[in-house]
């Protein structure tokens, strides 16, 4: 089993790009690889509650990030940096996730077989 360490740094709302690269992240775990998701940068809003993107007519993100459990993906990740850098808290976040400071994140890196961007 490789582990695959996805990195979402932009925003997933009303992004067809952002769409397709949560779905690459469910079928790679699908296919029984060991996948870490990590929230860094514009992409630490996609995690915040109570959002409303039906009234922008765009996608509802959060049933996806509802389902990543039920495909194993247990290791979801938020840089610290960033939610200071939005002025948020874990508590203000959709799902639960682990808030790792750079370096820490920079070790997961290094253990990775792949590492994906979006």
């Amino acid at each position: 089993m490789k582990t695959l360490f996805f990195i979402i740094n932009k925003s997933l709302q009303g992004n067809v790009c952002g769409q397709e690269f949560l779905d690459m992240v469910l079928m790679a775990a699908a296919f029984d690889q060991k996948v870490v998701l990590l929230f860094e940068g514009e992409g630490v809003n996609a995690l915040v509650k109570n959002q409303c993107p039906g009234g922008l007519q765009l996608k509802n993100i959060v049933p996806v990030l509802n389902a990543l459990p039920i495909y194993d993906i247990n290791d979801v990740l938020v840089e610290k940096e960033s939610l200071e850098m939005w002025g948020l808290v874990e508590d203000e976040l959709e799902i639960s996730v682990d808030a790792l400071s750079r370096k820490a994140i920079k070790e997961q890196l290094n253990l990775a077989d792949h590492v994906f961007s979006f």
